[in-house]
């Protein structure tokens, strides 16, 4: 059972055809080329089985493992425009962590989404995925990162050595799907649930899915 609400959206996001989805030789090393504490947080994150995938924000702009053609090639920015967006692989360990880092920080809000990428009209891979937004411009994104990397710091095991084997080695990427957890039938339900009688939504209780905030440049599909 999940601990955080699912986004009643998919997050729909594109790679350049040179991406190495494969077999990654630098997925911790290439943020360092934005900043020290998304370094420390992509390294941190494998230690929990997850895997720092993306940041955009205006402050930052379009970053991270899945968007590094932006912080190599000047203006080759993402989809998102305003707020805050942060997206990490799914695990169990992660999910914990996550949601117990959003309920004492105000402002951000947590949930569990599909992940779609493409490479151009081809669909590379859809996988589960921990996304953390925040629909407030004024929104402390160097204050919230710097609680995350701490929060990490605590609960990622000393002895994983994931981080350290995936830079030398390569990190090779795969996802395994989850039975339960089937976006077809994640829409069927949401569809369902719409077509309920408000007098029946008050005995069964409400969605257990959240909307996303408004981000304008947000790509999603619904």
């Amino acid at each position: 059972m999940t601990v955080l609400p699912y986004w009643n959206s998919t997050m729909n996001m594109r790679i350049p055809s040179w991406f190495p989805f494969g077999v990654d030789y630098i997925p911790v090393s290439v943020n360092a080329h934005h900043s020290g504490i998304l370094r420390r947080i992509a390294s941190l994150s494998l230690r929990l089985n997850s895997e720092f995938l993306c940041l955009t924000s205006i402050q930052s702009g379009s970053v991270g493992n899945l968007l590094r053609e932006s912080m190599f090639i000047p203006g080759q920015g993402g989809e998102f425009k305003l707020g805050f967006t942060m997206l990490f692989g799914y695990s169990p360990f992660m999910e914990e962590l996550l949601s117990s880092l959003v309920s004492g920080h105000e402002g951000v809000e947590a949930g569990i989404s599909f992940c779609c990428l493409w490479d151009r009209d081809i669909l590379r891979e859809t996988f589960k995925a921990i996304v953390l937004v925040s629909g407030d411009p004024f929104f402390s994104e160097d204050d919230f990162l710097v609680t995350l990397a701490a929060a990490l710091e605590e609960r990622a095991p000393l002895q994983a050595n994931l981080p350290f084997f995936a830079e030398k080695f390569g990190y090779r990427r795969f996802y395994i799907p989850y039975e339960t957890d089937d976006p077809v039938n994640l829409e069927i339900s949401r569809l369902l649930y719409e077509m309920e009688f408000e007098e029946t939504r008050k005995w069964v209780g409400p969605s257990p899915e959240i909307s996303l905030p408004l981000l304008f440049g947000l790509r999603m599909s619904i």
